[in-house]
């Protein structure tokens, strides 16, 4: 599913697509292109269901975030304390991994804020560089407005 914009294919109706999706025991991803306001989102709807957080990946193409974050949200529900750590292993190729970020910025979840309020837990995965660098660490190869920060890096990160 993705927001009204004429890259997306299939429906338009996100809404009652993910509280389909929801009421027949899954989960619903939503994706957002980027444009000039801002990077590309994808994020998760329904996951709460589960007592798991929802899940949102910035700056990658619906296409290439969809898979990530359903591997995710299948890692996470098979194992309640995953997105506890500070990274994710098993979503990327390796040597590479995801970074976990609690999220305390949720406005742009829209549809899960339709469906739950404004008060869920979140956690942003964040992909690495090239190099495996994370936005925090020095050297970051990508612009920091390509994978805008949702909340403060774990301590442990980096």
């Amino acid at each position: 599913m993705c927001e009204f914009d004429p890259r997306c294919q299939g429906s338009d109706n996100v809404v009652q697509d993910a509280l389909a999706r929801i009421t027949a025991g899954g989960w619903a991803v939503t994706g957002v292109y980027g444009d000039e306001t801002g990077p590309p989102l994808t994020y998760s709807t329904g996951l709460v269901e589960f007592d798991r957080p929802e899940l949102l990946i910035y700056g990658l193409d619906p296409e290439l975030a969809i898979p990530l974050l359903n591997r995710a949200a299948e890692l996470a529900i098979a194992d309640a304390g995953l997105l506890g750590h500070p990274y994710l292993d098993g979503v990327l190729r390796p040597p590479y991994r995801m970074a976990t970020l609690p999220a305390m910025h949720t406005d742009d979840l829209a549809v899960t804020r339709v469906l739950y309020g404004p008060d869920f837990r979140a956690v942003q995965l964040i992909w690495p560089d090239a190099q495996g660098r994370y936005p925090w660490d020095r050297g970051y190869a990508i612009s920091p407005d390509a994978q805008p920060l949702a909340g403060v890096p774990h301590p442990l990160a980096g």
